[in-house]
C-alpha cells in the first residue's frame, strides 16, 4: 500500500485572509503535500479555462495534482475538465453523482454520458473518480460504466443510511482516491454553528467510530491501495472554536 497525501484548495476558502493562490501552492509544495484543485478561487470563477491553466500550470510542476469537479452536466463541460486535468498534470478528476445525472431526471444515472466521458478521460490518461453519495447509485454506476473509478469520502458515508463496511465491499476494487475528514463529536452536535454541518472536521475529532477507521485501513491494505488521500477539512474560525468550547462544557454543566 502506498498513500500520497494532498490538501484540498477548498480548505482555504474558509479563510478571509487566505494568501494568494500562488502562495498557497508554494506552501503546500514546501510542506511536501500534493494539491486538489477546485474550479474557482475567490473572484476567479473558472480556473479550468485556458487562462486559468496557464496562470498556475508551471507552479504545479513536480506536485501530485488532482482536480475536483466544478460541476458538469454535458459532455462538453466534462471534456473541458478532463482537458484541464491533462494540461495540469493531474492523474484523477473527482466527480459528484449529479455530474452524471440524466437531464431533467435527478438521481438517475446517465450511463451513456458517463461511459463517453470515461472513454475520453482514459484516452487522456485521466482516471475519473466518482465521489460517494447514496450507495445504490454508486453500485449502479459501478455495474453500468466500465472504467469508472471511485473516490471514497469517509465523512460522507455517515450522511447516508449504508455503513462503512457496505461502501468498502461495493467499491474497494475500483477505489482510486480518498477524501479524509472526520465528523463532529457527539457533544458538538448539540450546538449547531450556523452554516456548519456535522462533517469536514479534522481527523481525530471523534465522530467516526474507531472500528470504521480500522476497517478502512485494513481494506486499503487488502487491496494494496496506491493513490492519493486528500485532507478535505473546514478550518475553524474563532466563532467555531468558541462553539466547540461550549459543546465541550455542555458535557459537564447545563449552564
Amino acid at each position: 500500500m502506498k498513500i500520497d497525501y494532498a490538501i484540498s484548495l477548498w480548505n482555504y476558502t474558509h479563510y478571509t485572509n487566505a494568501p494568494s493562490l500562488e502562495r498557497i501552492l508554494a506552501q503546500v509544495r514546501e510542506a511536501g503535500y500534493g494539491i486538489e484543485l477546485w474550479g474557482d478561487w475567490r473572484d476567479e470563477k473558472d480556473l479550468y479555462d485556458e487562462t486559468g491553466r496557464q496562470r498556475f500550470g508551471a507552479a504545479l510542476q513536480g506536485m501530485r495534482v488532482s482536480l475536483h469537479t466544478a460541476g458538469a452536466n454535458t459532455f462538453d463541460v466534462h471534456k473541458k475538465q478532463v482537458d484541464a486535468a491533462a494540461d495540469l498534470g493531474a492523474e484523477v478528476l473527482v466527480l459528484h453523482p449529479d455530474d452524471l445525472y440524466v437531464k431533467g431526471a435527478p438521481r438517475t444515472l446517465d450511463a451513456a454520458l458517463a461511459s463517453q466521458v470515461v472513454d475520453y478521460a482514459r484516452a487522456a490518461g485521466i482516471r475519473l473518480a466518482l465521489e460517494n453519495g447514496q450507495l445504490p447509485f454508486l453500485i449502479k454506476a459501478r455495474d453500468q460504466v466500465e472504467g469508472l473509478y471511485f473516490c471514497l469520502d469517509v465523512g460522507h458515508v455517515y450522511l447516508t443510511t449504508a455503513p462503512m463496511a457496505a461502501f468498502l465491499d461495493a467499491l474497494k476494487h475500483r477505489l482510486a482516491h480518498l477524501h479524509l475528514q472526520d465528523l463532529a463529536p457527539e457533544a458538538a452536535k448539540t450546538l449547531r454553528f450556523p452554516g456548519t454541518g456535522i462533517d469536514h472536521y479534522a481527523l481525530g475529532a471523534g465522530g467516526i467510530p474507531e472500528q470504521d477507521w480500522r476497517l478502512l485501513f485494513a481494506t486499503l491494505e487488502e487491496i494494496n491501495f496506491e493513490g492519493t488521500a486528500v485532507f478535505e477539512l473546514q478550518p475553524w474560525n474563532p466563532l467555531q472554536t468558541a462553539w466547540m468550547g461550549r459543546a465541550f462544557v455542555a458535557q459537564f454543566t447545563q449552564a
